[in-house]
């Protein structure tokens, strides 16, 4: 088990000990040319729930967003993808961290940050769970934060291999999902973390 696995659980999250994390969700993820077929098509829905709770005074919001250095990457700063979705548009106040690679902790301020505000449990959401998602997770459980995943404020993506064997991209959120809980995260839902707060 990682280091930290037996506090996974979502009553550690308190307040301003806890802050809401969204990965990635801008316009790119809309580009099926360029990632194909999508699951959870009430990501957006459940994001605005999220984010309506922590809004209420529930702890620190993250909106975290890809620029990609690949020219050909819809995520490319400048483009049209690099921009927020409005559903998850930051508002005053709430913390920007812009990251080039998979983990939203390599190569940014992102943990600095959250130590300073003395954060220990992180609820992270957005896309797509077995990139970013899973990347981000599997950092902070080995940084030693607690945190838990809503599945349903996750989305992946179609994934065919180059020897041509597909995955849905339902298959790809699961399993995704399935090989973080327990181990580096908590796996609950929109609703229970609603609930809970």
């Amino acid at each position: 088990m990682a280091a930290g696995s037996a506090r996974l659980r979502l009553c550690d999250a308190r307040d301003e000990s806890a802050a809401l994390v969204i990965i990635d969700v801008q316009q790119a993820i809309d580009d099926r040319r360029y990632w194909g077929r999508r699951n959870n098509p009430e990501l957006e829905e459940r994001l605005a729930e999220l984010l309506s709770c922590w809004r209420a005074g529930n702890g620190h919001v993250v909106h975290v967003r890809h620029h990609s250095r690949e020219t050909r990457s819809p995520y490319r700063a400048g483009q049209p993808g690099a921009e927020f979705k409005s559903c998850v548009a930051p508002r005053d106040g709430e913390r920007v961290v812009t990251k080039h690679v998979n983990s939203a902790f390599v190569g940014t301020e992102l943990e600095v940050w959250l130590r300073r505000h003395g954060v220990s449990h992180l609820v992270i959401a957005g896309v797509a769970t077995a990139h970013s998602v899973s990347t981000t997770v599997r950092h902070a459980a080995c940084l030693d934060f607690s945190v838990s995943v809503p599945e349903d404020a996750c989305a992946g993506f179609e994934v065919t291999s180059r020897h041509q064997a597909h995955w849905s991209a339902e298959t790809v959120h699961d399993l995704s999902l399935a090989l973080l809980d327990g181990e580096y995260a908590h796996v609950t839902t929109t609703h229970e973390v609603v609930q809970h707060f």
